[in-house]
């Protein structure tokens, strides 16, 4: 699999509406990267979305090489991650990306999985 270097606007944007749409829960996927760019959203049948949890059904995930991590909301206005997010991180790829309100091109941000921030190109 090629490095992680860039994510795409427009799944920031299909994240952030999905994010909204399950407002006051918490909405949760996993991504794919394509040649280094994440660019897309993979929903696991089963995934359970609460007010303060989310959690998916991994046995109903795909064997997927490409998967570079999680994706999910926090209801509020923090997209820092919680200790139960930093404890997720480490099952699930090396790219993961929380957004919180207001649910823009600004109020994401990604994480390595010990929780250290990354920096990720911008692509269209």
């Amino acid at each position: 699999m090629k490095r992680i270097r860039a994510i795409s606007w427009e799944l920031i944007d299909s994240i952030n509406e999905s994010a909204r749409s399950c407002y006051p829960q918490e909405f949760l996927c996993l991504t794919r990267q394509n040649d280094g760019v994440i660019d897309e959203m993979l929903l696991i049948p089963g995934t359970v979305y609460g007010d303060s949890h989310s959690f998916l059904s991994m046995w109903m995930s795909p064997v997927d090489f490409s998967i570079s991590g999680t994706m999910h909301s926090h209801p509020g206005h923090s997209n820092r991650p919680s200790d139960a997010d930093l404890d997720f991180f480490g099952s699930w790829g090396g790219v993961h990306i929380i957004t919180c309100q207001p649910y823009d091109r600004s109020s994401w941000k990604a994480y390595d999985s010990n929780g250290r921030v990354l920096q990720l190109e911008m692509v269209d």
